[in-house]
């Protein structure tokens, strides 16, 4: 996915004498832009004036006749002229410049006619570089260029060889990537297979990290070292649901469980702190154009997602043996999340 930088400028035209945009303004840092729909209506004022807060000066890029602008490349700009015509098309030559170095903050611009004061929203924001993965020439419409499975195991050498056998007798060719905190150590390393040893009960969260790490497909598919795939761990209809959306994370069904999914969101606390708030069993609704599936905002350890987003988020390595909710927690607002139920894999625990 590649982030559009640009946005949709919404111009309030109502019942006050002022048209002015109140969304969709973006520059780059040291970059310039026309503001647009600004102009003032009767009754008329000789006078209007805008003025910036801290991070930009304001300009014009041409002149109107019989019209006098004071504060040119200043945080404060005052135009003036006896002419409503006059006036409003000067304003339409005004321009904002960046001054003031951040990768994403917001300017307001302050907008003054006759006893009217307005807020304009402006935007500084980087152009982000998109993530981008090679899948090889002519091999995009093959599984394994688009998913590796990822898994943490510690003590289960027994479970994670079946979870190893049950991939390759479906997926012979995918990778797969083992974090192992496990002492003694079993060798798990094979074709397509690459096992990675930690030292001793580093813990869960910090395998995750590791484990993520190392994926170099645009998607990654998470499971625990007990299950095993079965005929119905259809991964490419995890895919499908991904790349016909905007989902980062899509889960599947696990054993014969049924769907899971959980609602959860942050609310105000007290002096303590915030809250937050569980729903099991409930979800925000089905996703458009895939009605087997619910947005949610907790679901199970069996789940598809982008990799650049689960990065985006990672796993604190301080939790060590016990940590879902955690996870989720932190992606609240971060990944849009959802639960399938036409994807399974098997639990042999």
């Amino acid at each position: 996915r590649v982030e559009s930088f640009e946005d949709t400028p919404m111009i309030v035209d109502g019942s006050v004498p002022l048209s002015y945009p109140v969304r969709g303004l973006a520059v780059v840092p040291e970059g310039t832009m026309h503001i647009p729909g600004v102009f003032v209506v009767p009754p008329f004022c000789t006078q209007v004036q805008l003025e910036t807060a801290d991070l930009g000066v304001l300009d014009t890029i041409a002149e109107v006749g019989r019209v006098q602008v004071e504060g040119l490349r200043t945080k404060s700009l005052t135009i003036r002229s006896e002419s409503l015509s006059r006036l409003n098309r000067q304003l339409q030559f005004v321009v904002y410049t960046n001054t003031v170095y951040d990768i994403d903050a917001t300017e307001i611009i302050t907008f003054r006619y006759l006893d009217h004061t307005v807020s304009i929203p402006l935007r500084i924001r980087v152009r982000r570089a998109p993530f981008l993965y090679d899948p090889g020439p002519g091999t995009y419409n093959d599984i394994s260029a688009k998913v590796t499975v990822v898994t943490k195991t510690f003590l289960r050498y027994a479970s994670i060889r079946a979870l190893l056998s049950s991939i390759r007798e479906f997926y012979p060719n995918i990778r797969v990537i083992v974090a192992d905190d496990s002492r003694p150590v079993e060798d798990l390393q094979a074709e397509n297979v690459d096992h990675y040893v930690m030292p001793f009960a580093a813990g869960w969260f910090a395998g995750r990290n590791l484990a993520v790490s190392q994926v170099t497909t645009p998607y990654l598919l998470w499971v625990d070292d007990d299950f095993v795939f079965i005929p119905e761990t259809k991964l490419e209809n995890l895919v499908e649901v991904l790349e016909n959306t905007r989902l980062d994370l899509v889960a599947g069904t696990v054993g014969h469980n049924g769907i899971k999914f959980t609602k959860m969101d942050i609310v105000p606390g007290d002096e303590n702190g915030d809250c937050l708030r569980i729903h099991d069993l409930r979800n925000w609704g089905q996703v458009p154009g895939f009605p087997q599936c619910y947005l949610a905002t907790r679901v199970t350890n069996f789940f598809l997602a982008r990799t650049d987003s689960v990065r985006a988020v990672g796993f604190d390595p301080v939790y060590t043996r016990s940590a879902h909710t955690q996870f989720f927690m932190a992606a609240i607002g971060r990944l849009r999340i959802a639960a399938c139920d036409h994807v399974r894999i098997d639990h042999v625990s």
